[in-house]
């Protein structure tokens, strides 16, 4: 559930991104019968991939939460709002919690310009501070 809203604040903001020349792609863990499903249904405006085996996962260095993180009470807090507002959680088969998500900003040449890992499900960059990381990055490479 805290993806899919991070998704969708993400989404909310796509003009944004658009019209700093930014591609947002998703990667998750899921299998990719799965996400056929979840794009179906949400109809998200990016690139989904899948990645089962955790490749990217890996080369990002997003590791495994603990349980304390992943039932952090920033978590907690993030579900009991997210629920208050109406958002159900959604079952899309076999889901690792444990499994740290991140935002990444990369050039076109693959390097990081910008990285977020997440300590817990609920600690995500909001869409103004990507945007911001965005115009700071595009700033230096200017100069």
């Amino acid at each position: 559930m805290p993806c899919q809203a991070h998704l969708g604040e993400v989404r909310s903001a796509k003009a944004e991104f658009d019209l700093r020349g930014v591609s947002i792609v998703v990667v998750s863990f899921a299998e990719q019968s799965k996400l056929v499903h979840y794009q179906e249904k949400h109809q998200w405006p990016f690139t989904i991939l899948a990645d089962p085996a955790r490749t990217a996962y890996q080369a990002f260095a997003l590791k495994r939460l603990t349980w304390w993180q992943v039932f952090s009470a920033a978590t907690l807090r993030l579900y009991l709002k997210l629920f208050r507002e109406g958002m159900k959680r959604e079952d899309y088969g076999k889901q690792d919690i444990y499994q740290s998500g991140g935002d990444f900003l990369l050039d076109r040449g693959g390097n990081i310009l910008f990285a977020r890992r997440g300590q817990d499900p609920a600690d995500r960059p909001s869409a103004i501070t990507l945007l911001k990381e965005i115009d700071r990055v595009s700033k230096r490479s200017d100069s």
